[in-house]
C-alpha cells in the first residue's frame, strides 16, 4: 500500500527568500519521493521566514497544522529537507515523538529517518535537536559580529529606514549577489526631526509634550494617524540623527533591556551626510533626557535638587518665573520659591479681571530681605545675561563647513574608487562570459546557452546600476565646492543670541539660562551671576555699562546652537 507523502519546507529569514533555498528543498524532495516506489507525493506545507531556534513549536503555526492533520490520519510520512528544517531546539525531539505515537514516520533527506519507539533512538534525536541548537547559536554570534563590523565601518545593516531617512541603492553588491541599499535624508522630515530636538532642548517638552504639540501642529506623523510618545523617544535616542550608526542598543533576555548609551557600538567615524543634528546638540538632549530619569527615580526633592544643579535642565518649565531653580537667598543658601499671586476683580461692567503679581521667596524668610519682586530680579538678570549674549564670538561657520566638505570629499572618491573597481572586474566577467557562447552552443560547456544567456543578463543588468552610481558619485563631487568665498556670509549669519533670548518666550528663556548659569545669588541689592559658559566665549565689552552689582563668574562650557 502506498504512503502518503506530504513535505515540510521552511527558511527561516526573508533574504533566503531571495536566494532560491525554498526551490532547491522542493527540488530534493521531489527527487527524495521518486527514488521510494511506496511513497506518493501528497501536500506541501510551508514556512517562510519563520526561526525554527527563536519561535517554540507552540508559536509555529504549521507545526500545529501538521500535528493536527495527523491526528486525523490525513498521511502517513512527513519529509524534511534537514533536521534544522523541523527545529533547533532540544523539545524538537518530543514533537517528533508525538508524531510518532500518531503513527507518522519522520524522515529528512540528509538525516534519514528520526525514530524514537527505543530509548537510543530518542537520545540520538535529542542531541540531534540539541546540536541545531548550537549551530543556531553559533550562526546568531556570527552574524552579530559581522553586523558589529558593519556598524564599525560606517555600513548600514539593514531594517527599516529610521524617521527622516529613506532608503536607497548603495552600489556595492552582497556576498549574495544582492544590490546593498544606504540611508538618504528626505529633508521635509528632517526638518520635523530638528523640530523634535529643539522641542526638548529649548522647550523642556517631555515625550508627550512633544507628541501633543505635533498633533495639535497637525504635523503628519511616522506611521499612524498621530504622534506617540514612543516615536518621540526612538528619534530622540537614535545617535544616527548625530551621523552615527549604533548597534547593541538592547539586549535580549526574558524581555527586552535597553543598554546604557555609553555600551553602545558607534561606527568608528562620524558620517557627514547622515547629519540631521550636531553631534553638540544630540548630547545635550541625552543629558536631559537622562537627568530628567534620575530625577524621576529620586525619592526625596534634595537629590532632585542635586541633579538638576548636575545636569544644567529645569526638570519643569512651567510656571511664570524664569528663574526658578536657578536663585538661591545669599543670606541662607536656600532656592527662593515662588511666591506669586493672583488678584480678582469685577469691573462695573461686569467683566472679570486677574492680574498676576511674580515673587521670589526665601524658605527661610530670612529677615534681611525674603522677597524679590518678579520685575525687578529677572529685569537686572535679563540685564545681565544679555549684554553676555551680545558679546558672544561668532563661530568660523565657514572652516567647519570646509573641513566637512574636505570629509566628504574623501569619502566620496573611495566609494568612487570602489565602484569603479567593480565596474572593471564586471566587465571582465562578461567578455569572459561572451566567450563561452560559442562552446555553450555546441554543448561543451556545463552552462547551456539559456542559462549562460540569463547569468550575461544579470552581469550587464548590474553594469548599469554601477554605471548609475558612479555617475551619481561623480555629480556629488561636483556639487561641493571651496567654502573660503563664503566665510563672511556664513559668519554674518551667525545667531544673534541676544534678539532670540529677548523674543523667546518663558520656556526657551529658563532652558537658555539653565544651560548658561549655575547660580545666581541674591542679598538684598547685591546679586551674583556665577556662568557656565567660558571668558573665552565673550568678545569685546559691550558698549553700554553694567550695574556694579552684577559681577560675571564664568566657569565651565557653553549651550548648543540651535539647528
Amino acid at each position: 500500500m502506498d504512503k502518503k507523502v506530504r513535505t515540510l519546507l521552511r527558511v527561516s529569514s526573508k533574504q533566503q527568500l531571495h536566494d532560491d533555498d525554498i526551490p532547491m528543498q522542493r527540488a530534493q524532495a521531489k527527487q527524495y519521493i521518486a527514488g521510494r516506489p511506496d511513497w506518493v507525493f501528497d501536500k506541501e506545507y510551508m514556512e517562510k521566514a519563520v526561526s525554527a531556534y527563536k519561535n517554540s513549536v507552540e508559536e509555529r503555526e504549521v507545526l500545529q497544522e501538521i500535528l493536527s492533520d495527523a491526528r486525523e490520519g490525513q498521511f502517513d510520512v512527513l519529509l524534511a529537507y534537514m533536521s534544522d528544517r523541523i527545529g533547533r531546539q532540544e523539545e524538537y525531539s518530543f514533537y517528533v515523538a508525538a508524531l510518532n505515537r500518531l503513527g507518522i514516520e519522520v524522515w529528512t533527506i540528509k538525516d534519514g529517518q528520526l525514530k524514537t519507539q527505543d530509548h537510543i533512538d530518542k537520545l540520538l534525536n535529542y542531541i540531534r535537536f540539541w546540536q541545531n541548537e548550537g549551530e543556531s547559536k553559533k550562526t546568531s554570534m556570527r552574524v552579530r559580529d559581522t553586523q558589529k563590523e558593519l556598524v564599525r565601518s560606517g555600513k548600514f545593516t539593514g531594517g527599516r529606514a529610521p524617521y527622516g531617512y529613506r532608503l536607497v541603492p548603495s552600489g556595492m553588491v552582497s556576498s549574495h549577489g544582492r544590490l546593498l541599499k544606504k540611508l538618504e535624508i528626505v529633508e521635509e522630515k528632517a526638518r520635523i526631526v530638528r523640530k523634535i530636538y529643539d522641542l526638548s532642548i529649548y522647550q523642556g517638552m517631555g515625550y508627550y509634550k512633544i507628541a501633543e504639540e505635533l498633533n495639535s501642529q497637525g504635523v503628519p506623523a511616522v506611521t499612524t494617524q498621530k504622534w506617540k510618545a514612543g516615536t518621540i523617544r526612538s528619534i530622540l535616542t537614535n545617535p544616527v540623527y548625530m551621523g552615527y550608526l549604533a548597534i547593541d542598543r538592547r539586549v535580549h533576555h526574558d524581555t527586552y533591556v535597553r543598554l546604557d548609551r555609553r555600551d553602545w557600538i558607534y561606527s568608528d567615524e562620524q558620517i557627514p551626510e547622515l547629519i540631521v543634528v550636531s553631534q553638540q546638540v544630540w548630547e545635550r538632549a541625552q543629558e536631559i533626557r537622562e537627568a530628567r530619569k534620575a530625577k524621576i527615580n529620586a525619592s526625596h526633592n534634595k537629590l532632585s535638587e542635586e541633579y538638576e544643579a548636575q545636569n544644567h535642565t529645569p526638570f519643569s518649565t512651567k510656571g511664570q518665573l524664569a528663574l526658578t531653580g536657578l536663585a538661591v537667598c545669599g543670606y541662607c543658601g536656600g532656592r527662593l520659591k515662588n511666591g506669586s499671586y493672583c488678584s480678582h476683580w469685577t469691573t462695573k461692567s461686569g467683566e472679570r479681571k486677574t492680574a498676576f503679581t511674580g515673587r521670589y521667596l526665601c524658605p527661610s524668610k530670612c529677615p534681611e530681605r525674603s522677597c524679590y519682586s518678579q520685575s525687578y530680579l529677572e529685569g537686572l538678570v535679563f540685564e545681565a545675561v544679555e549684554a553676555c549674549l551680545e558679546s558672544l564670538k561668532p563661530i568660523d561657520m565657514a572652516a567647519e563647513l570646509q573641513k566637512k566638505q574636505n570629509q566628504r570629499r574623501q569619502r566620496i572618491k573611495k566609494e568612487l574608487e570602489g565602484v569603479q573597481k567593480r565596474q572593471k572586474a564586471l566587465e571582465y566577467d562578461i567578455q569572459t562570459l561572451e566567450e563561452k557562447i560559442p562552446e555553450a552552443i555546441r554543448g561543451d560547456y556545463y552552462f547551456n546557452p539559456e542559462k549562460l544567456s540569463s547569468l550575461i543578463k544579470d552581469k550587464e543588468r548590474l553594469r548599469m546600476e554601477l554605471e548609475e552610481n558612479a555617475q551619481q558619485l561623480k555629480d556629488e563631487l561636483t556639487k561641493l565646492v571651496d567654502m573660503g568665498g563664503c566665510r563672511e556670509r556664513l559668519t554674518a549669519m551667525f545667531p544673534d543670541w541676544k534678539e532670540i533670548f529677548k523674543g523667546a518666550d518663558i520656556k526657551t528663556k529658563k532652558m537658555l539660562l539653565f544651560s548658561m548659569i549655575g547660580q545666581i545669588q541674591v542679598k538684598d541689592a547685591d546679586i551674583h551671576i556665577k556662568y557656565r559658559i567660558g571668558r573665552e566665549n565673550f568678545g569685546p565689552p559691550p558698549d553700554r555699562a553694567l550695574s556694579a552689582k552684577d559681577k560675571i563668574l564664568p566657569e565651565t562650557t557653553g549651550f548648543p546652537v540651535p539647528e
